[in-house]
């Protein structure tokens, strides 16, 4: 664990602005909740963040491509897969060989 210390003003009416790598570190944006811990003996707070709908939060962090990203990415596939087809079809045949033909070799 990594502690920095700072010394942050309290304002008048009891708030405090923890500065921006604060929240980054802890993971919290503007409007989040956290989870703030009085230690009276040690004259000590402490601050965590706090997620009360787990589920919600998940959905919050995109870790990877969603339907729509898949099914976007498998149009495109398939138009690459038609054009190349297509040219292919204007293509001139190559001229058959001899060895071409399966009559030759019975």
């Amino acid at each position: 664990m990594t502690e920095k210390h700072r010394k942050l003003h309290i304002g008048k009416a009891g708030e405090v602005k923890l500065p921006p790598d604060a929240l980054e570190s802890l993971g919290v944006e503007p409007g989040d909740q956290v989870r703030l811990t009085v230690d009276t003996r040690k004259r000590e707070v402490r601050l965590e963040r706090h997620v009360e709908d787990a589920w919600g939060e998940a959905l919050k962090e995109k870790k990877g491509k969603d339907f729509t990203d898949l099914w976007e990415d498998q149009s495109k596939r398939e138009e690459e897969a038609k054009r190349i087809f297509e040219e292919g079809l204007k293509k001139k045949p190559e001229p058959r060989k001899p060895e071409d033909d399966r009559d030759r070799w019975r």
